[in-house]
């Protein structure tokens, strides 16, 4: 089957908490297992054999991750750049890059996170839902970090909680940094603007169709130190 889908890949933080330990590279580029953990990302899209254009959005540092990337032909799809002059925030950055994309539907990751899906089951959920936004949700034992998500009997995504500093939300379930979504809902959504897709999109769009898609395979977020450092070996065999 011909590849047809796209992702976005959001590359462009600037990666405050991670400094300490990778003081130097954008967090894409902090080294995991030998190899920039984008290569990671990149290797499971590739695995699944149906994207077309990989479209990195990238802001800080991000001529690095180009330098790096720009000439890749062995990944068996094309992989473009969308550059943030001015940081966009995590919906802007999609917004941005939603340009360079050419499916209807597209796969949005973070750039500093891994979720173990078979991203082939999430379309069929998508499309049976009739879904206009789905995210990859884990189970943890400790939601607080991360924020939570309430759900129906469906799955169907009804709110959000926000992070806690100080405990409160025990075991939940997270939104584990990947979307399928389809691009339609960024229509109204003005050029060059400034926007979390956490904050000021999603909560919105609970209104509409959005779901979870439950995956209990391996998650990291590479994002602070404690959990860098462990990255090596939990995502040992990959």
């Amino acid at each position: 089957m011909k590849p047809t889908l796209d992702a976005i890949i959001l590359a462009g933080g600037l990666g405050t908490r991670l400094k300490a330990a990778v003081p130097n590279l954008p967090k894409p580029l902090a080294p995991v297992r030998g190899k920039p953990f984008l290569d990671i990302l990149l290797n499971q899209l590739r695995t699944q054999g149906i994207f077309k254009n990989i479209i990195i959005a990238i802001g800080h540092k991000g001529e690095w991750i180009e330098y790096q990337y720009g000439n890749r032909t062995d990944c068996g799809f094309n992989i473009l750049f969308s550059r943030e002059d001015t940081l966009l925030g995590t919906g802007g950055a999609i917004k941005k890059a939603l340009a360079l994309t050419t499916s209807q539907k597209v796969i949005v990751l973070n750039g500093d996170s891994y979720i173990e899906v078979n991203i082939s089951e999430l379309i069929q959920s998508h499309q049976r839902n009739r879904a206009s936004f789905s995210i990859v949700l884990k189970e943890v034992q400790n939601a607080d970090r991360y924020g939570s998500v309430a759900m129906d009997e469906t799955n169907r995504i009804l709110s959000f909680a926000e992070k806690r500093i100080n405990g409160g939300v025990g075991k939940g379930f997270i939104n584990a940094g990947m979307y399928l979504i389809n691009t339609s809902i960024f229509n109204a959504i003005p050029k060059e603007t400034v926007l979390s897709l956490e904050t000021d999109i999603l909560p919105e769009l609970v209104k509409d169709r959005v779901y979870g898609f439950i995956s209990t395979g391996k998650f990291i977020d590479i994002g602070i130190p404690e959990t860098y450092h462990i990255a090596d070996t939990y995502l040992e065999g990959l």
